[in-house]
This record gives C-alpha cells, sequence and structure tokens, in this order.
C-alpha cells in the first residue's frame, strides 16, 4: 500500500457538475468543489464564507396578492451619489447609503410609475448623468431626472427638438416684384448642434435677381435659448428648401441673392413611438446617439436619436450625417431585438442570434452607412447584459445558459462562449430573473434564480477564472442590484422573508419584503465585528441586555454575536430579543450554512490512476485565515468541531481570528472515495485556503 499527500490550494474552478465528478484530468477538476455552498471563491484561490445579508428597511407591500416582484435599479450619477431605485407596482422609492431617501417632512420620496405586472418585469433603461431612460413595449418611453436628492420626476419623453420653432416670421422685399420665393427659419443652440423644426414658411414676391439693393429683409420672434438662425430659401414655388446662410445674435436676415444649396434642408419631424404597438423594449446609448428597438409593430428594427440631441428623431431632406439612423435587420426569422450594448460597435442580441451594428470600417453610424452583421446565433433571453472588463455577459433564450461575448481578433468579430457549462446543474429546473455584477473587492456576478436562491460566478477573464457558487437564505430572493459604495460595490437585494405574529386568533405567518445590503467581506482580526447573519441588524454602544427594533423578524429564531461571541440562539418577541449578559457590540438576524466539499482526492501515479483503487484518506489539514468556527470531516459521518481556544487563552475573552493550520479527525473506509467536508453553522467568518489529505492506496 503506497501512501501519497495531496493538496487542493485552489478552490476558484467554483463548484462542478456532477458529470464532471470523474475527469480527473479536466483542466479545474483541482481547483473545483463537489460543493461551494454560500461560499464565494476569490481568484486568488481562497474560498470565503459570503458575508450577511442587512436588513436596511422594509420593502413594499405584497398586497395585493399576486404583484409582480419588484425590480432593484441602480441610478449611478458619480462614485459618490449612487442610489438603489425599488420599482413595484405603480411606484418607486429611493434607497441610498442606510436606507431610504426621506423628503424634508420625514416621509419617504415615493414616486408614482405606469409599470406594472409584465411591464415591469420587461423594463430596460440606460442613464447619462442626472437622466434616466426607461422603456417597455407595453407603456410610453419615460425619463426619470433626478432634481434633487428628495425629488425625482418621472415624465413622459416628448420626441422633437428641445428648441422651439422661431415664430412671427415676416418677409419685406425692394425692387420690382417678378419672381416669388418662400423662406424658414430655424433655431439653432449656442453650442452649435441642436436645430429646432423650421417656422411656419413665408411667402414673398421680390426682384428676379436679388442684391444690395434688390433684398428680402427677413424678421422674426427671437427664440429663447438660441445662439443663432439658420435660412432656408425656396424659388419659384419648387416646395424645396435650401439652406442659405446664418444668422448670428439678433432675429434678422437680408437674402440679397443667396443661391439655396438643396443639399442641405431643414429638419423634418418624425416620432416613431407614438402609440401602441410602436412602443420600444431596448434603449441604449451608441456613439453619441440614444438608442430604441423592438416595438411590437416592427420587433427588429433599430432607430438612433440625432447626433448628440438624444429626444429628436428628426431627419433632413436630404439626409444628413447627424441626422436619426433607422435600419432593420434582415434574416431569415423575424427574431424581437432584446437587448443592445455599446462596444466597439453596437451590439444587438435577438431572440435568434447576435449581432453588430456600426458605420463602414471605423467609420461613425450615419443614416446613409449602417451596416448590420451577424456573430452567433444562440439568442438571447430578455435581461440586460452586463459590461465586465472587455467582455459582455449575456443570458441565453433558455434563461440558464450565461455566455460571454467577447471581441476575437482572429475573426474580426464576437463569438459567445458558454460560462455554466462545468456548472450547468446550478441552473436545472431554474431561471435567471435578475443579475448584477460586484467588481470589487472579488469580481463576482450575482443571480437571483426563480426558485428565490442565488447563483454566483466569480469572473476574472486576464486570469482565466471562471467559478460558480450556490447561494440561499431564509427567504425568496426575487431582485438584486449593485452601485459603488466606499468599501467596493455594494450588493442590494430585495428577499421575501416570514415572519411569525401572535393574536387573539392564534399564531399565523405573514410574508414580507425585506431590502437588504449585502455585508462588506471583514477584514483584520476583530471577531466582533463579524456580521455573519442574514436580515440582520447590528446594536453598538454601551452594553444592553436587549436588542430592539427586530419587528421584522417577528417569531423568528435568531443567531446572535455578542462582542465575538457566539450567544444561545433566541426567538424574537415583540421585535426584541433578551441577551444572557450585557453586551455592547451585537450582531442579530436569521443563520444560515456555509459548506465547502472540494473534489475527491485522487491522483495520477507512475502505475496509473487512484481511480478504481481502493483508497483512504488518513489524515487532513486545512489552512485558515482570519476564521473562527468550524465543523469538518468525511462526509456521511459526524462532523466534529474543530477547537480553536487553547488553554493558554484567557477565559472571558472572546478570540481573535486564527490565521494557521488546523489537523481535522477524519473516519473513512478504504472502499472508495472519501469527500472531506468543511462546515460554519456559526455568526463567524470562515476562510479557507487550502486542504492538504493524506491517501493511502491499495490494489482492486
Amino acid at each position: 500500500m503506497s501512501r501519497i499527500t495531496l493538496t487542493r490550494n485552489s478552490f476558484n474552478g467554483g463548484e462542478l457538475s456532477p458529470l464532471l465528478s470523474s475527469r480527473i484530468d479536466q483542466q479545474r477538476y483541482t481547483a473545483g468543489c463537489r460543493t461551494l455552498r454560500n461560499m464565494t471563491v476569490y481568484p486568488h484561490g481562497a474560498a470565503v464564507r459570503r458575508p450577511g445579508m442587512r436588513h436596511m428597511g422594509t420593502g413594499l407591500s405584497l398586497q395585493p396578492a399576486g404583484s409582480a416582484a419588484v425590480r432593484l435599479v441602480p441610478f449611478v450619477f458619480s462614485q459618490e451619489q449612487a442610489y438603489v431605485l425599488e420599482l413595484g407596482e405603480g411606484v418607486m422609492r429611493v434607497w441610498k447609503d442606510d436606507g431610504l431617501v426621506v423628503s424634508a417632512d420625514g416621509s419617504p420620496v415615493c414616486v408614482e410609475t405606469p409599470w406594472k405586472g409584465d411591464a415591469l418585469q420587461s423594463l430596460q433603461y440606460c442613464q447619462s448623468a442626472d437622466v434616466m431612460y426607461l422603456v417597455c413595449r407595453q407603456c410610453a418611453p419615460r425619463k426619470l431626472a433626478r432634481h434633487a436628492h428628495d425629488d425625482w420626476r418621472i415624465t413622459l419623453l416628448e420626441f422633437g427638438a428641445g428648441l422651439p420653432a422661431p415664430q412671427g416670421l415676416t418677409a419685406a422685399a425692394g425692387g420690382a416684384a417678378e419672381r416669388e420665393y418662400a423662406y424658414v427659419v430655424t433655431a439653432v443652440a449656442p453650442d452649435g448642434g441642436e436645430e429646432s423644426l423650421p417656422s411656419e414658411a413665408v411667402n414673398v414676391t421680390a426682384a428676379a435677381s436679388l442684391n444690395v439693393r434688390d433684398m428680402v429683409r427677413l424678421t422674426w420672434q427671437p427664440v429663447e435659448g438660441a445662439g443663432a438662425y439658420c435660412v432656408y430659401k425656396s424659388i419659384a414655388g419648387g416646395g424645396s428648401y435650401g439652406y442659405i446662410g446664418k444668422a448670428a445674435g439678433v432675429p434678422a436676415y437680408e437674402d440679397r441673392g443667396a443661391e439655396p444649396d438643396f443639399g442641405q434642408g431643414p429638419p423634418e419631424y418624425r416620432n416613431p413611438f407614438d402609440g401602441e404597438g410602436r412602443w420600444p423594449g431596448c434603449v441604449q446609448f451608441y456613439q453619441q446617439r440614444l438608442c430604441f428597438a423592438g416595438t411590437d409593430e416592427k420587433p427588429q428594427t433599430i432607430w438612433c436619436s440625432q447626433s448628440a440631441n438624444y429626444e429628436s428623431m428628426n431627419i433632413s431632406s436630404p439626409l444628413r450625417d447627424d441626422d436619426a439612423v433607422t435600419v432593420t435587420i434582415a434574416a431569415d426569422r423575424v427574431n424581437r431585438i432584446r437587448w443592445m450594448m455599446p462596444a466597439r460597435r453596437l451590439l444587438v442580441g435577438t431572440a435568434g442570434g447576435e449581432w453588430q451594428l456600426s458605420g463602414s470600417g471605423d467609420a461613425p453610424l450615419t443614416p446613409v452607412d449602417a451596416q448590420l452583421r451577424r456573430d452567433t446565433m444562440h439568442g438571447s433571453a430578455g435581461l440586460m447584459p452586463l459590461v465586465i472588463g472587455q467582455s459582455i455577459l449575456f443570458v441565453q433564450r433558455d434563461g440558464r445558459t450565461v455566455r460571454e461575448f467577447r471581441y476575437a481578433l482572429e475573426s474580426d468579430g464576437y463569438d459567445a462562449g458558454d460560462l455554466t457549462i462545468l456548472a450547468e446543474h446550478l441552473m436545472r429546473g431554474r431561471r435567471i430573473v435578475s443579475w448584477c455584477y460586484q467588481q470589487s473587492p472579488a469580481s463576482v456576478v450575482w443571480c437571483a434564480l426563480s426558485d428565490g436562491t442565488l447563483a454566483a460566478m466569480t469572473f476574472l477573464r486576464e486570469h482565466e477564472v471562471v467559478g460558480w457558487h450556490r447561494h440561499d437564505t431564509d427567504g425568496f430572493v426575487e431582485a438584486v442590484t449593485a452601485i459603488p459604495g466606499d468599501e467596493g460595490d455594494e450588493v442590494w437585494l430585495s428577499v421575501r422573508r416570514v415572519r411569525v405574529l401572535h393574536d387573539e386568533n392564534g399564531t399565523r405567518q405573514e410574508e414580507v419584503r425585506s431590502i437588504e445590503r449585502l455585508e462588506t467581506v471583514l477584514r483584520g482580526t476583530d471577531t466582533a465585528a463579524a456580521f455573519y447573519v442574514d436580515a440582520g441588524l447590528s446594536r453598538v454602544g454601551e452594553p444592553v441586555s436587549a436588542v430592539r427594533g427586530l419587528d421584522h423578524l417577528e417569531g423568528r429564531t435568531v443567531q446572535i454575536l455578542c462582542d465575538g461571541w457566539v450567544h444561545p440562539p433566541r426567538k424574537v418577541y415583540c421585535g426584541t430579543v433578551e441577551l444572557d449578559t450585557p453586551a455592547g457590540h451585537v450582531h442579530v438576524g436569521l443563520g444560515y450554512v456555509s459548506e465547502l466539499v472540494p473534489t475527491a482526492f485522487e491522483v495520477m501515479t507512475g502505475d496509473g490512476s487512484s481511480q478504481g483503487r481502493r483508497r483512504r484518506v488518513t489524515r487532513v489539514r486545512v489552512e485558515l485565515h482570519e476564521s473562527m468556527g468550524l465543523r469538518a470531516g468525511a462526509q456521511g459521518t459526524a462532523l466534529s468541531e474543530v477547537l480553536f481556544r487553547m488553554a493558554s487563552d484567557k477565559a472571558g475573552r472572546a478570540l481573535p481570528l486564527f490565521s494557521g493550520e488546523k489537523d481535522i479527525a477524519v473516519e473513512s473506509l478504504h472502499s472508495g472515495r472519501t469527500h472531506i467536508v468543511l462546515r460554519q453553522e456559526d455568526p463567524l467568518p470562515l476562510t479557507v485556503l487550502a486542504v492538504t489529505a493524506q491517501l493511502e492506496l491499495g490494489e482492486w
């Protein structure tokens, strides 16, 4: 019998599908796990217990029964000014920092919205500074504007020029009345970008050959906000207008015989979204244009606004390069556009495939130069994609497969690799309903699934890290989002939880929404600062013998950490839990179990593989970092508690978090594989750096 020592010092392969349990030749096998529950993996390789979820406040009502799940939408003006928008049935509330944004009178900011049911779930958005554009096919497009911290307004998106057309245009002619002329005038913004619609035309009869003496003098009323005016002329009732000049500063112009340039005409009003069936389902920015797509009447058409004029779909005759753009995908099947995302080109996901839109070569997109190219044919779900570095992640139309849309230099196009192939079991019978990307501290994609659990993926393409892990809580997670925070990105969640109420009619259960924020990862060795409970609250200050304000956990049994000590579980009664001894630093909330099971210890030896032979794990050693509290052993046997307190430690004091190695007692048989289980059930942190096992190999 031979004896071999094996080490698992990286777990960033994530939880692997059971279909890979015998693939010891697979590259990610030794960095993978059989189970990774409520544990995240860092790109470095460590497996880290996920922090708790801090209760920020009660969410929107679940009434009426059967109402749609809420949406959590990030509103990020800057790193310092970031909000979470809670969108429910016809209403919106705003969260920031430690709770709801309130008005001057102390009441929560609450804005009426048009989105309910299916409209709420299919809502898509994009943001520019303090303005967010929101669309869905069931309602006309809207615009959300933040006027102040507590002043938020939702209005209909009115397409057209921002400047009004000039009014009161008059014309005075000098000389003989020999030829008929017609004029229109437009107002131009001071920066030279936006141009209004033309004024009402004015007709005048003047000399056949205009000059300094025989001229036409035009005057009109000034337009507030205009920096200049463009003048257009039509000759002898031709109907077409051509540009003849610009008036700057004053609302007047003298035509002394300028020849009209019919290659530059005045803008023409257009609104392609003027009724039911014409409302877009997607919106996004690209090359200084606001792009819409996916209406019911034209599901494969994309409309792009005028350049640098997001709310104008106007065009000119003939077309100018900065006019609005309309392009329709020509394909063998009519597949609705599900999302758009700007990159080197405008990437477009439809129900049947993925496309890119751009001008020819490196030229910008224009009305007369719009090129569509299909890259892949996987088909997309309706979830908005995530941008991570140079990659764009989208959900395939089955709602279960995550693909990476990434530029490939060799094909000068995009491919879409499957990121869930090695962990497909996490999505069986489920689909992704909401997701977000937390860049810091560990580059993790969080996915809320249709069964109320979470699946997460540590993703760092430059280091080829793709590792999935599963998460659950005593509740139903219905939405997630992420915004920048002081110590990394903050993940916010809407969770439906149950509380138990007692009244004269007996005991009843009530489901309520809880808005929660994933706590930051604990740094340092202060055990008292460890926050590892869900729907939890903290109380820091002078020692107290009871913690109050736990109404959202009424009737529930909670875990408690008091000054770094694990307190016995207690039941919340009247929003309060009583403590055995007074404590100043207390965390209270619902407990959850974290479990790490590495892949089986197998090895290729000089005389073949260990697979199929009699083998036994005789010793196990675990290397931990800033951890406390752990139960471990062989799967299928009683787990043993790992001791951290030594005889030399002073009694009556909480221990600092431990970094170092611990030996684990293992009971296993010679008959086959032994899986090592590491489990954390206490409200304490756990970081596993390595698991080393001594393996005895026998014969068949």
